[in-house]
């Protein structure tokens, strides 16, 4: 169903969030890649901490992870990413308005199911062209079947912020496109900002109290 679940975000995000462990040669280490596993790891230490282990503490649980991981993406370039040729459509007022629709949804988007597995993440190793990175890695599963990732990202104003990123190949932002796209084409670029504000709304309702 169109937009019924974060598919995108479970690329973008999820990849983190099921992370229990990074490993990274020194040889490779570097800056884009050290951030991403800094991100990691401060995943990480959310998700082991004893007093939000509880049922009743999801939410607060949720909650972290997502003032954890908001700040690393860059909204704003995967909007325009996403929206591709619809971006330079709509007024600047439209641009602002979409963004920040965009934001809450992805906020809402950034949530642990209510069992998840935590395989290892191995990063391995990273390229950098000016202000433009990418860093990749695997999941190691346990049936021996490695999942590539890619992190892209891109430097705003000295700091790394994640822009994309793929799991086994899919892109986080071609699949946002897709789905954007066949909203607008359906109905209008209104209807999608209407459509992610109730995804959004339905989000939160299932996070819970």
């Amino acid at each position: 169903a169109l937009l019924s679940h974060a598919t995108a975000m479970w690329i973008m995000i999820g990849t983190v969030l099921m992370s229990c462990w990074i490993a990274a040669s020194p040889a490779d280490a570097g800056e884009a890649l050290d951030f991403v596993k800094a991100m990691q790891e401060q995943y990480l230490q959310v998700l082991r901490d004893p007093t939000l282990q509880s049922k009743d503490k999801q939410r607060e649980l949720n909650d972290r992870l997502r003032d954890l991981a908001m700040p690393v993406l860059d909204v704003e370039e995967m909007a325009k990413r996403a929206l591709a040729k619809h971006w330079s459509l709509i007024t600047p007022a439209e641009q602002t308005e979409f963004i920040e629709v965009f934001r809450n949804y992805l906020g809402a988007s950034n949530r642990l199911p209510t069992r998840f597995y935590t395989p290892i993440l191995v990063l391995e190793r990273e390229k950098i062209e000016q202000e433009f990175a990418e860093v990749e890695g695997y999941f190691r599963l346990p049936d021996k079947k490695n999942a590539p990732v890619v992190y892209r990202l891109h430097l705003v104003d000295g700091t790394w912020k994640v822009y994309e990123s793929s799991l086994r190949g899919v892109s986080s932002v071609e699949v946002l496109r897709a789905q954007f796209t066949r909203v607008i084409a359906k109905s209008s670029f209104r209807g999608l900002i209407n459509t992610l504000r109730e995804r959004t709304e339905e989000m939160e309702k299932e996070i819970g109290p």
